[in-house]
C-alpha cells in the first residue's frame, strides 16, 4: 500500500499533501487514536536509498525527541508505516518567514518580535547541546497569532551525534551560513547559529541579506571577509542602536559576536525599550513611501510587543511566554550613523566546498 491522500495507513488517515519535493514528502494526517490533525513527514524516493541522508534522517527523530519548547515544532514521534519511517509532529498553520519576507521589510518592533522568538528556541536547543546549522526565514513557520515556530532540524548536531559531516565541506544555506561553517570547522557552536540569526534580522529590517553575491565562491568568501553594509545604510527608518545589535551578531571571529541567545536578545530588548523613548525621524523620511504591509500581502502577521517588553526586563535568558495577540507598532523612530567598520583580512577559504543539492545556489 502507497502513502497517498485517501488511504488510511496504521492509526492515521492520511488527508492530503502540504509539500512534495525529491527529498521528502509532508502529508496532512488525522491520527485516529489521539483524535487531531497532525502532520507526517517521508523521505522521498529518491533519497529514500540513500545511507547519508537516511542516517540524517534517523538523527532528526533523535534531536527533536529531546526539544519541548512553544517556539519549536513539537515533536510526537517516529513510527514505521507501509515498510517506511516518517517523523509526526505537530500540523502548524501559518506561513513560513521567506513568504511573509517577500512582502518586504518589516517594522523594526515586528522584527523584533519574531527574533526574539527565534532566539528563544535557540536558546532551548543550545542548553541542550543541539546545534541547528540551518537558520534561515524558510525554516520558521509563522502562526496568524504572531507565534514562530522553528522547524527542521534536519542539519542539527547534537554535542553526542556521530560527524556526518566531513571536514572541509559545507552544509546549509549560503546566505545564511557562519564563516566558520565554509571554513569547515570541525567544532560549530551555538553562535553559529548565532550569526544565522543577525542575518535573519538583518533581512526582516531591510528586505534583504547583507551578502547576495551570485556564485556559491563569492558568496562564501563573502561570509569569511566582506564587512556588511550597515542596516541603517539600506533602510534609514530603524532605530538608533540596531546597527551595534545586529552587527555585533554578524561579526566574523565566533568570540566578538554575542555568546548565547540569552545575550543577544537582551541587546535586542534593550535597543526596542531604548527606540521607544527616542526623538522620531525628519518627516522627509517618515514620509517615504513604504514597501507592502503583512496585512496587504494576504497575512496578518504584527510583532508580539508582550513578548519583546518581557524579554527587557530580563537579566537572565529571554523568558518564555505564550503570546496570545499582537499590539500595532509605534510609528516614530530614530536612527545614527554607523561607525566605519574595518575590511577583515580574508582568511583562507578550504579548496573544496560541497554544499548540498537542495541548498546550492545557483
Amino acid at each position: 500500500m502507497s502513502l497517498e491522500p485517501g488511504r488510511v495507513a496504521g492509526n492515521y488517515e492520511i488527508l492530503d499533501y502540504i509539500r512534495s519535493s525529491n527529498d521528502e514528502v509532508c502529508y496532512r494526517v488525522r491520527n485516529t487514536l489521539a483524535r487531531r490533525v497532525e502532520s507526517m513527514r517521508v523521505l522521498g524516493a529518491a533519497v529514500a536509498s540513500d545511507p547519508e541522508r537516511t542516517e540524517r534522517f534517523l538523527r532528526e527523530m533523535g534531536v527533536q525527541a529531546r526539544l519541548a519548547h512553544p517556539n519549536i515544532l513539537t515533536f510526537f514521534g517516529a513510527v514505521e508505516l507501509d515498510r517506511q519511517l516518517v517523523i509526526m509532529s505537530e500540523l502548524v498553520e501559518g506561513v513560513t518567514l521567506a513568504e511573509r519576507l517577500l512582502c518586504g521589510p518589516m517594522t523594526w518592533d515586528e522584527a523584533c518580535g519574531f527574533t526574539l522568538q527565534l532566539l528563544a528556541a535557540l536558546g532551548h536547543a543550545h542548553s541542550l547541546g543541539i546545534v541547528h546549522r540551518d537558520v534561515t526565514p524558510a525554516r520558521m513557520i509563522v502562526t496568524p497569532d504572531g507565534v514562530l515556530k522553528l522547524t527542521d532540524f534536519g542539519l542539527a548536531k547534537a554535542n553526542t551525534s556521530p560527524a556526518l559531516t566531513q571536514v572541509g565541506s559545507v552544509v546549509g544555506n549560503l546566505k545564511y551560513i557562519s564563516p566558520e561553517q565554509i571554513r569547515g570547522t570541525a567544532l560549530v557552536d551555538g553562535r553559529s547559529d548565532l550569526y544565522s540569526a543577525g542575518i535573519v534580522l538583518y533581512e526582516c529590517v531591510t528586505g534583504r541579506v547583507p551578502f547576495d553575491q551570485k556564485s556559491q565562491f563569492e558568496l562564501m568568501a563573502a561570509h569569511v571577509s566582506q564587512p556588511p553594509a550597515a542596516p541603517s545604510a539600506v533602510n534609514p527608518r530603524i532605530p538608533a542602536g540596531a546597527d551595534a545589535v545586529i552587527l555585533k551578531a554578524l561579526q566574523k571571529d565566533p568570540a566578538a559576536r554575542y555568546q548565547s541567545a540569552a545575550d543577544f536578545a537582551a541587546a535586542l530588548a534593550n535597543a526596542s525599550a531604548v527606540a521607544r523613548t527616542s526623538v522620531p525621524l525628519p518627516a522627509s523620511i517618515l514620509s517615504a513611501e513604504l514597501p507592502r504591509s503583512a496585512t496587504e500581502c494576504g497575512a496578518v502577521l504584527t510583532a508580539p510587543l508582550a513578548y519583546m517588553e518581557a524579554a527587557a526586563g530580563a537579566n537572565g535568558p529571554v523568558p518564555v511566554v505564550t503570546i496570545a495577540s499582537a499590539v500595532p507598532a509605534p510609528a516614530d523612530v530614530s536612527q545614527t550613523p554607523a561607525p566605519a567598520t574595518e575590511p577583515m583580512a580574508a582568511p583562507a577559504i578550504p579548496p573544496e566546498v560541497a554544499a548540498p543539492p537542495e541548498n546550492a545556489i545557483p
